[in-house]
């Protein structure tokens, strides 16, 4: 951080602005809901669609860059929603752990455009899946068939090859020098060796 001060200044106002957002969208809704109850003495459904709309105008208080991003995080939740209304009405039929399946498409629609189109994901999501998966696209210099992974895995069974060769030769009558100690301590120590890590 070059500037603590203005990067400080951009978060506090980026979630006074996000603080906002939610607050309002929730106040509108209930505010809409409390005015009609007091107006009418009659409850429509038709309200709380009118509620839902007026709220969410409140979308127009975050930067634009922004809204696709809550876009994508409201996406799952009216689908949800949409799921529980089509099971209720006995449209689709009740699948016991549906959301498991619907969460393996998501995460392979995710990861197949990680891997092969990459500029078409934002940059926070890139980062945040390059720091828990091992990937081709974080690692370019790697083959295509092998992995981060599969390469450490390679380098640790070569590690313990000597070691299974050495118990199985018979003790010899002299010690093992201090150098040759401290260069296969070197050695097994040495993780800059292993390509991905």
């Amino acid at each position: 951080m070059d500037t603590p001060a203005r990067t400080c200044w951009h978060a506090v106002k980026g979630s006074v602005r996000s603080t906002t957002f939610l607050s309002a969208f929730v106040g509108i809704f209930q505010a809409v809901i409390c005015l009609h109850r007091k107006v009418a003495s009659k409850d429509h459904k038709l309200v709380y669609w009118f509620a839902g709309g007026m709220s969410a105008l409140s979308v127009l208080l975050e930067k634009k860059a922004r809204r696709s991003e809550l876009a994508l995080y409201v996406l799952p939740r009216a689908g949800d929603s949409l799921w529980y209304i089509l099971v209720n009405r006995h449209l689709l039929p009740d699948i016991k752990n549906a959301e498991v399946p619907l969460f393996c498409a998501c995460m392979g629609g995710i990861m197949y455009y990680l891997e092969h189109e990459p500029d078409t994901m934002a940059p926070f999501l890139r980062g945040l899946i390059r720091r828990f998966l091992a990937s081709r696209i974080s690692n370019p210099g790697l083959s295509s068939g092998r992995t981060a992974s599969y390469t450490y895995l390679q380098t640790l069974d070569a590690m313990k090859k000597p070691k299974l060769q050495e118990a199985q030769q018979p003790p010899s009558l002299t010690a093992p020098t201090s150098a040759s100690a401290s260069a296969s301590a070197s050695e097994k120590y040495n993780l800059e060796s292993i390509p991905g890590l």
